[in-house]
Order: C-alpha cells, then sequence, then structure tokens
C-alpha cells in the first residue's frame, strides 16, 4: 500500500535527498584552522549600543567562539572587545578590539554560541592572538 511519503515522492520525481552541510561535519562554521580553548572576557556591541558581555569559547587564526546568554545576530559584523591575559603574565590583561562577521548562532541550553571570522583586527592584535593560538596548540 503507498504511503503519502511515495506519493510525494513521485509528485517530486523520486525521494528527496537531505541538503548538505556546506562543510561536512561543521554546520554553517566557515574557520578551517585548529581550534583551541580559550575563556576570555570579551563585549560585543549591538544596534542600538547596546553592549552585550560574553565569553571567549574558542579561537583560531581566522576567527573567534563566543558563548553567551543573549543572542547575537548572525551574518552580521559587529564591533568586538577582547581581554587577553598576558602571554608570560597572566594577571596582564591587553585589550583587543575588532570587527567580526557572525557566521552562525546556535543555542545550546541556556546559552547560545556564536562564531565569527575576523573582519578588521589591528596586526599587533592579531600577532597577539595568533601566538596564544600556538601556545594553546601545544
Amino acid at each position: 500500500m503507498p504511503t503519502d511519503q511515495d506519493d510525494a515522492d513521485a509528485l517530486f520525481g523520486g525521494a528527496a535527498t537531505p541538503p548538505k552541510s556546506p562543510l561536512p561535519g561543521k554546520g554553517p562554521e566557515s574557520r578551517k584552522e585548529t581550534r583551541v580553548r580559550a575563556n576570555w572576557h570579551a563585549r560585543v556591541l549591538l544596534a542600538g549600543d547596546r553592549v552585550i558581555a560574553l565569553n571567549v569559547f574558542d579561537l583560531s587564526e581566522s576567527g573567534i567562539g563566543l558563548v553567551s546568554e543573549v543572542g547575537i545576530p548572525a551574518h552580521t559584523v559587529l564591533q568586538l572587545a577582547l581581554a587577553v591575559p598576558g602571554l608570560n603574565e597572566p594577571g596582564k590583561i591587553t585589550p583587543v578590539t575588532g570587527t567580526i562577521k557572525t557566521t552562525h548562532m546556535t543555542v545550546r541550553g541556556h546559552f547560545v554560541h556564536c562564531g565569527g571570522t575576523w573582519v578588521t583586527l589591528p596586526s599587533a592584535s592579531r600577532d597577539l592572538l595568533n601566538q596564544w593560538v600556538r601556545k594553546l596548540r601545544n
């Protein structure tokens, strides 16, 4: 006996295949480099001059993963400020500011995970973050 799915398959020319993710197993994420875990304070500036406090979840040479209790819009360019600990003096904080383009927003329990790739980042800040990536990778 034909099912509703059989009828739909016949109408649309065969069984539907699920769409493929742009990066298999990675969802909408676009960073290809190795990511390292970090737990630093950060802030992002949303529309209407609304500042949201969040934490850095992971870091790579081309982007950053963030965690917040507030939704961050996907596919948006946002100003970001990080409190980066000193490489050799963890008590010394270096403020790093730049812009990211958010790639996705995923709700996980009570938290929102957001990924972003760097749009603008001063070269000295990029060098510092890349040093952290290398240090945390080892």
